[in-house]
This record gives C-alpha cells, sequence and structure tokens, in this order.
C-alpha cells in the first residue's frame, strides 16, 4: 500500500435537453449527445458512476437506474429523443439529492441545453421553489454544478437591467452555477474535451 490515500472520484450527474429546439441524434449529428457521451465515458474511465437524464416537456424524461458504471445504460438514454415542449424535469433533481447522503461520494451536477435550463427554477408538481431544489442539489453534490448552454450572445457581467431567461441565468451564476456559453452547438465538442480534462483526467492516471 501507498503512504497517500486513494483520490475517490466525483459522480456526474448529467441532464441533457432533448427539446424541439434540439437535434435528433437518431437522424442528425447531435453535439450534445457526443459531449454527453465524451464526458460520461471519461468519467467511468476514471472509476466514477453516472447518471444521465434525458428531458423535453412535461412527463418526458429517459433516466438511467441511478448512478450507475453501465456504459450501455449511460449512451442508450444519450441516443434517445423528445423534441418535444420544454419542462426540466425538477422532482429528477429534488428526488436525486433529497436523501443524499453526505458520507457518499460527491456529485458535479452537469446540464447541456439553452436557454430552456431556466425551466428549472420553476416551481415543481409541489410547490417546491426550483430555485430552492436547485440550492439544495448543489449543497448535497458538494462538487459544483455546471451548465453548457447554446445561447446566442455572451451572458453580461451584471445583472441590473437584465430580463427574462438572462436575469435567470445571471442569478444561478451568482448563485453559484458555472455557466459556459456556446454560440455554435459544434463548440461543445470543445467544452466537453476540456471539461473531461479538468474533472477526470487525473483521477483516470490514478
Amino acid at each position: 500500500p501507498g503512504n497517500e490515500p486513494a483520490a475517490e472520484p466525483i459522480d456526474l450527474d448529467l441532464y441533457v435537453d432533448s427539446s424541439g429546439s434540439m437535434p435528433n441524434p437518431q437522424q442528425v449529428t447531435s453535439w450534445l449527445t457526443l459531449a454527453g457521451a465524451v464526458i460520461a465515458l471519461s468519467a467511468l474511465r476514471a472509476g466514477a458512476r453516472v447518471q444521465v437524464t434525458l428531458w423535453s416537456g412535461k412527463h418526458q424524461y429517459l433516466h438511467t437506474e441511478g448512478f450507475v458504471r453501465d456504459e450501455n445504460a449511460i449512451l442508450e438514454v444519450l441516443v434517445g429523443y423528445f423534441g418535444g415542449a420544454t419542462a426540466f424535469p425538477i422532482h429528477r433533481l429534488r428526488d436525486t439529492y433529497a436523501q443524499r447522503s453526505r458520507t457518499g461520494r460527491a456529485v458535479h451536477i452537469l446540464h447541456i441545453s439553452d436557454d430552456g435550463i431556466t425551466t428549472m427554477f420553476e416551481d415543481d408538481e409541489r410547490g417546491n421553489s426550483g430555485w430552492d431544489v436547485a440550492a439544495q442539489a448543489l449543497r448535497a453534490g458538494r462538487a459544483g454544478g455546471t451548465m453548457a448552454l447554446n445561447l446566442y450572445s455572451p451572458l453580461p457581467d451584471h445583472l441590473a437591467g437584465a430580463k427574462g431567461w438572462t436575469a435567470d441565468l445571471l442569478r444561478a451564476r451568482d448563485a453559484g452555477w458555472d455557466i459556459h456559453v456556446v454560440r455554435d452547438m459544434a463548440d461543445l465538442l470543445a467544452f466537453a474535451r476540456d471539461f473531461s480534462r479538468r474533472h477526470y483526467q487525473q483521477e483516470a492516471r490514478r
């Protein structure tokens, strides 16, 4: 045995937008699917477990059975498609972290979407604030949260004067979410490679 303690990899909780504004990976190249696959497989290689949720409108979601090490189960979810409305499944985020033990592995939460991600901050079916659910998820996950978003323009530096989804994203950034904006969907692949290097390359080497 070595003298240094073994490093425990950070698990990944991945949410991928599959609404009508997103490409169908069964018909055309989907940079969201490719980015999700690169990151998820990098996490597996590092020894992490991965939970994937594909989502679109209300009651339209597909997910792995919790955090898994099954590559096929993960990819099966990622290549799915709904193409419906946009309504983030807040209950998935709520239920995942409601009973998450603080003695378990830390989890990084990653969203791949566009401005539709702000539906995450609406009230859930129980009347809970999405803002409160998201804050609880970050606290319970203990390893931060990232949003990789396809937006038409960069986010402004300050909340003053911002409206609509822009104001929501700025508020989310202030609440601790790391927001990465891509102007072109293809840039998601570069984001995925960088994200994987930063979060999982060192663990994979170990």
